[in-house]
């Protein structure tokens, strides 16, 4: 690997005195008093940095759980979401109209789906089956009637979250009601 120093006038421009450069590929890693920035990061690369921050969190989980340090799995996964969400935002990620469009009908579909197929759930588990078998009169699958409870609580928030997500969205892009 190549490590140069900063020049004079790239440390001007980047305003980085005494910092180190190394190449890695297109981009560069920018080490400047102990930090790290990382430069023109392009999908690919982000998405092998995500597999490989992904496998170390999974890896760090099962160490953490085996030895049932249940504090240092969470640690970890907070860690781990914390450092992708900064790894993302220095990412320049390009998304045509199809890739939008594409995003926007799956997300589309899944809500129809998921909706009604949570909804139809939580009625068929909430449905009193005392009277059709005696296995349920017996109080054996008690939890059936709790599991429809959060199923139903569950289809409520989705569509609450869908209508404000709708009304909002509605507003910004000059949707405002006035329409005749």
């Amino acid at each position: 690997m190549n490590i140069k120093y900063c020049t004079y006038s790239q440390r001007h421009t980047r305003q980085q005195t005494g910092a180190l450069y190394t190449s890695i590929g297109k981009g560069y890693l920018t080490l400047c008093k102990g930090s790290a920035t990382i430069v023109n990061m392009d999908i690919k690369k982000y998405r092998q940095l995500r597999v490989v921050i992904i496998l170390f969190i999974g890896a760090i989980i099962a160490v953490s759980v085996a030895l049932d340090s249940y504090l240092l799995a969470a640690v970890s996964i907070f860690t781990g979401m914390l450092f992708l969400v900064l790894v993302r935002s220095k990412t320049k990620i390009r998304i045509d109209e199809r890739e939008k469009t594409i995003r926007e009908k799956a997300a589309q579909l899944t809500y129809a789906i998921f909706a009604p197929t949570i909804g139809i759930g939580a009625f068929l588990l909430l449905i009193p089956y005392q009277d059709i078998s005696p296995v349920f009169a017996n109080g054996e699958f008690a939890y059936f009637e709790s599991l429809g409870m959060v199923f139903a609580y569950l289809t409520l928030f989705l569509i609450v979250v869908y209508a404000i997500s709708y009304h909002f969205l509605n507003r910004k892009y000059g949707g405002g009601g006035n329409e005749e």
